[in-house]
């Protein structure tokens, strides 16, 4: 019996020892161990038995070497840009990776985590997560897009001596950025060839658009012959301004804006200009026959006037209802191009004239346009006479001029192949009438026989 328990507590005792070995070792050399447990891998790369920080060396620079050897092409007009992966700043949260691999089989109690141990023997992959930079994408984009990028060049108009010629344009590329930056986005991970989205950017002004400037369209002249040196130099300056000046479809021109002040710094001469009815000397004097001259060439061209205003007295160089005030800041000549094509205007003076020409597509405006204006009214000057005793008995002397006024209606009539096609009244104008004005002396005495 005695020897029974002594054999059985021998076996206890043994039994203890090795679950105790058994347990140590188990502690020792798989729960306290400072390595990752087999079967753990991290993007398909395995670092069973490697500590955090080998794990972290192995895999940081088994992917950035992959990295290194990934790129995309981005292809336009036979020329390739190579873009690696490392220039849009990708890469991958490796410390986050190795910190989770690290942790497999080390949470729970002993139990559970010998089972979690057993299990990760059968394998298991930590995908890493990958970044990179949007701004680096979107700097890329941009370097690449102004090596691409050209401006558009407009058409421009050559005038020659009434002959008119065209440059070619060149249509300007643009790389749509957006775009391009949402398919290298998109294709980071494909790596396929890339075409780089470009548009062409059209000018405004192309040669073919330009080239409906091919005829004129309305011209008109007027004389100043007897005028000043002054006022020669400011119809001079003025028609210099509105000369070669390109108004395009749906644009508006102002006469005095394009002309500018009418200062001595720009040149205009002292000349008489019509005030409050009277021919007073001013700068500028003259601008006006070289805006009714205009008025005149836009009316038979057939364009839309949007501001015009008449003399207060009839000027003598145009029939009466066809003037065209300005005074700057104060009466302006506006017109708009209502046409679908652009129109060219052109001026010059030769011996007593000035000749004002406006340039467009004869082949749209194909009919005639005639200006008539009639005299619908005539206003006779009334006489006012005024006396005055400091002058002799029976004198009279004329202090005020008088002049006739008139209301004049003007029309305009669209002709073509000799039929007349509209007729309408374009203006109504009033020129003020003057009244004649003579101081008298006493009247005379009356002869008497003694």
């Amino acid at each position: 019996m005695k020897k029974s328990i002594i054999i059985l507590l021998s076996i206890s005792i043994i039994l203890v020892a090795t679950i105790l070995g058994a347990g140590i070792y188990v502690y020792k050399n798989i729960l306290n161990i400072n390595t990752i447990y087999k079967g753990v891998k991290i993007d398909g790369y395995s670092v069973e038995n490697k500590t955090k920080e080998q794990a972290l060396e192995f895999i940081k620079k088994t992917k950035e070497a992959e990295i290194q050897e990934k790129y995309m092409n981005l292809l336009y007009g036979g020329k390739i840009y190579k873009i690696n992966l490392k220039q849009i700043g990708f890469s991958y949260e490796y410390d986050s990776a190795v910190s989770h691999a690290f942790t497999l089989g080390r949470e729970g109690n002993f139990i559970k985590r010998l089972r979690d141990i057993k299990k990760l023997k059968t394998g298991l992959d930590i995908p890493l997560k990958s970044f990179y930079s949007e701004d680096k994408i979107e700097n890329i984009s941009k370097n690449i897009s102004r090596e691409i990028n050209i401006e558009p060049i407009d058409a421009k108009i050559n005038f020659n001596k009434g002959k008119i010629t065209v440059t070619d344009h060149t249509v300007g590329k643009k790389v749509v950025l957006e775009d391009l930056v949402t398919l290298i986005d998109k294709n980071i991970y494909e790596l396929k060839d890339i075409e780089i989205p470009v548009k062409d950017i059209v000018p405004n002004l192309t040669k073919e658009f330009l080239s409906r400037i091919n005829g004129v369209i309305g011209e008109y002249s007027t004389s100043f012959k007897g005028s000043s040196k002054g006022r020669i130099e400011n119809i001079r300056l003025s028609a210099e301004a509105i000369s070669n000046k390109l108004i395009l479809p749906g644009q508006e021109f102002s006469y005095n804006n394009t002309t500018g002040p009418r200062t001595q710094e720009s040149g205009y001469k002292e000349a008489n200009v019509i005030i409050g009815g009277e021919l007073t000397p001013g700068l500028g004097g003259g601008v006006c026959q070289t805006s009714t001259t205009m008025y005149n060439a836009l009316l038979l061209a057939d364009l839309t006037i949007i501001e015009r205003s008449p003399h207060s007295i009839p000027a003598r160089y145009v029939p009466y209802g066809q003037d065209a005030a300005v005074s700057y800041g104060y009466l302006d000549l506006k017109f708009r191009n209502d046409f679908d094509f652009p129109i060219y205007t052109y001026s010059k003076i030769t011996g007593n004239q000035i000749y004002i020409y406006i340039y467009g597509d004869i082949n749209t405006k194909n009919y005639q346009v005639k200006i008539n204006p009639q005299i619908v009214e005539t206003i006779q000057p009334k006489t006012e006479t005024i006396y005055d005793g400091k002058l002799s008995p029976g004198e009279k002397i004329n202090i005020q001029k008088g002049r006739t006024g008139y209301k004049v209606n003007t029309y305009k009539t669209i002709m073509k192949n000799g039929k007349v096609v509209s007729k309408k009244q374009i203006t109504t104008d009033h020129y003020r009438k003057k009244d004649y004005i003579y101081k008298i002396g006493p009247y005379l005495p009356a002869n008497s026989n003694n």
